[in-house]
């Protein structure tokens, strides 16, 4: 898995931004609850990177954000290859600096070490000292995030036209027809720019009757892993998952079995 993630060794990631440049990243999400990429260098284990994006990760990790709030205390995504095509440590370009809901963030990393022994899709992290401008280091986890890089480690039998959709916290899950626009409520963040298999698993879930899904569901969805990701959640009592205030997954679609996985995400 690289060194990126070793979990034997606490992590440095600090960030050089200009502070006219993260001033306006601050002050757009305050005043508009934009997201928008910057440039920065970001240093990882000693070795820097340059044109690095980043941006702000999050909803209500980012309430009260303002001009003062302290950047190595928020939660930031880092794409090394954002400005610099194939730019990558260890083969991992994209990744998550979460803020913290504990001072460890200990629940988070359990959480999705518990996903993989239940057999479930699961990603990588590791604890990390983060500073940014020559901040003090604060300790954080460090996630890795979905992309094709994750898709290939989690899901290698799968078909080479499979696709990672991702449903976003402020879009939701209405039928908009056959020919209806779903990019506001679902990004594709691996495999074909294709909504189809998605609008056709919505068309059912909105439009079937119940004989239609209780018939077509399991050629759609893998209904073991499904099963055994809502009792992980109730397990570990996390409210925010498929169906809570932010609708937090992901769904994967295997174009060789013609089927989707249902994703956990942000624990």
């Amino acid at each position: 898995e690289g060194t990126l993630f070793d979990a034997g060794t606490l992590h440095t990631i600090s960030v050089d931004i200009p502070a006219d440049t993260l001033a306006d990243v601050l002050q757009t999400y305050a005043d508009t609850g934009d997201k928008k990429w910057a440039k920065a260098s970001v240093t990882i284990d000693g070795v820097t990177y340059q044109d690095v994006g980043i941006k702000l990760k999050g909803n209500s990790s980012l309430r009260g954000v303002n001009t003062s709030s302290k950047a190595e205390t928020l939660p930031w995504r880092i794409r090394l290859d954002k400005y610099v095509d194939g730019q990558n440590i260890d083969g991992y370009s994209d990744f998550t600096v979460r803020g913290n809901s504990s001072q460890t963030s200990i629940n988070e990393a359990v959480a999705l070490d518990l996903l993989g022994d239940a057999g479930l899709a699961t990603e990588h992290a590791v604890q990390t000292g983060f500073s940014v401008n020559g901040s003090a280091q604060v300790l954080r986890l460090t996630v890795q995030n979905l992309d094709q890089t994750w898709v290939t480690q989690n899901f290698p039998q799968a078909g080479s036209g499979s696709i990672l959709y991702k449903s976003d916290a402020d879009g939701d899950w209405s039928w908009r027809g056959a020919d209806g626009d779903y990019t506001s409520s679902f990004d594709i963040e691996a495999g074909p720019d294709d909504y189809t298999p998605l609008i056709e698993l919505l068309d059912l879930l909105h439009n079937g009757t119940t004989a239609d899904i209780t018939e077509k569901l399991p050629q759609l969805v893998d209904l073991d892993s499904f099963a055994a990701y809502l009792a992980f959640e109730d397990l570990i009592d996390n409210f925010d998952d498929i169906d809570g205030p932010g609708n937090n997954s992901y769904l994967f679609w295997d174009s060789t079995t013609k089927k989707f996985t249902v994703v956990a995400w942000d624990h």
